[in-house]
């Protein structure tokens, strides 16, 4: 008996073990930094299923270990997923995991507990089946990625000095291959201004006007930034996301204002580039501008502070990753896997933006139905996950 025909035989074995272990994740809450319960549920399962190493990090990252190879396979999926804020609009209760139409429904089911599933299990049944002698297959539920993308994983490497040879972003494609996605910068602009009475604003400066210039200028920048397509066929976009004031009352012209920009980046949009960028837009006005660093605390109580410069990435569609990947696929779906460049940021801002490593994004259920009502993922792309995570690892070849 083959690989294949072996990892089909195991899943069909445990298939409602992967269900019930994915419906379980969605019914743990695990908002941003607030992981704890669905860490603890992760790493009691990695042990149950005789992980050869479990550990949790000082920011609270679960990390199992199967295999004592130096090449090592990197799997991530982040436990966090976004508040409920519909609740009364869901078909389904957010926290149910109930299964219907063959989709398990809830908050964080395709965003990505049914993903983190499928590489729990994934990595279990590549030791049934026999991980080479020169590799180790490391599973990580990683944190904090829905407000800090990458933070969590960035700072585990930071601390453990892993260094993989191959990383399998879990979030969901669809079980298409993502071979890049564009990055992002959170920036911030502000504009003094002279406060004074709301009732004779002509003995004040009010800064909203004058950030009216630069806001057009922003404008400007979104179309020209349409109009730039990179060789990938990409193309940067900046949006204003927010914008507030620091004012005494509301009977007050205020002292400043700021507004938040959201940029997102393409190859090639570097650090360099995007300051360039940004000292045009407040070129000529009393405004300055900086990155928008936030502080954050983890789950274990670890202090950070993120700093919102994520670098774009892309990986060679015949490297050894990319193909091992297509492989596998082909095994399980018996058809020839799509390869795009997907548009959200993930993790692989840190693991390949910033660190270089070979990384792919692969992983079930439809992204549309990310942080949307009703959200859910289709169990059976779940399972086909399962045992391509397990090919890729036995295969021994990225």
């Amino acid at each position: 008996m083959n690989d294949e025909s072996r990892i089909k035989k195991i899943i069909d074995e445990i298939a409602q073990d992967v269900i019930d272990f994915a419906v379980k994740l969605v019914q743990t809450k695990s908002m941003t930094c607030s992981e704890e319960a669905v860490a603890k549920l992760v790493a009691s399962k990695m042990h149950s299923l005789s992980y050869d190493k479990v550990n949790i990090d000082p920011y609270g990252n679960v990390i199992g270990q199967l295999g004592s190879g130096k090449n090592i396979l990197f799997f991530d999926s982040h436990m966090d997923t976004v508040a409920v804020n519909d609740g009364p609009k869901w078909k389904y209760p957010p926290f149910g995991g109930e299964i219907h139409d063959g989709k398990i429904y809830g908050r964080g089911a395709v965003d990505m507990k049914c993903p983190l599933a499928a590489s729990v299990y994934g990595g279990y049944i590549a030791k049934q089946i026999g991980i080479p002698d020169n590799v180790a297959v490391v599973v990580s539920a990683s944190c904090m990625e829905e407000d800090y993308d990458g933070e969590a994983v960035r700072e585990y490497f930071s601390w453990s000095s892993l260094n993989p040879n191959a990383v399998v972003i879990c979030e969901p494609t669809d079980l298409k291959i993502a071979t890049g996605h564009r990055g992002r910068a959170l920036l911030e602009i502000n504009m003094p201004g002279k406060s004074c009475h709301a009732s004779a604003p002509e003995n004040g400066i009010n800064p909203v006007y004058l950030l009216s210039s630069v806001i057009k200028r922003v404008e400007q920048l979104c179309t020209d930034l349409a109009a730039q397509k990179n060789v990938s066929g990409e193309c940067g976009s900046v949006a204003i996301s927010n914008i507030y004031c620091n004012t005494a009352s509301n009977n007050s012209v205020p002292m400043d204002a700021t507004i938040i920009l959201d940029r997102r980046l393409v190859t090639g949009e570097d650090k360099k580039f995007i300051e360039k960028e940004m000292d045009s837009l407040v070129a000529g006005t009393p405004a300055t501008w900086k990155y928008s660093d936030i502080p954050g605390v983890s789950w274990t109580g670890m202090n950070f502070v993120f700093h919102s410069f994520l670098p774009a990435w892309d990986i060679d569609e015949n490297s050894s990753l990319v193909k091992a990947a297509a492989e596998a696929y082909k095994s399980i779906r018996k058809s020839e896997p799509v390869l795009f460049h997907m548009g959200a940021c993930t993790n692989g801002v840190a693991t390949a933006g910033m660190l270089g490593l070979p990384t792919i994004v692969f992983g079930p259920g439809d992204i549309s139905m990310a942080h949307v009502t009703d959200e859910c993922c289709d169990i059976q792309s779940m399972l086909d996950a399962c045992c391509m995570y397990a090919q890729i690892a036995v295969q021994g070849k990225f």
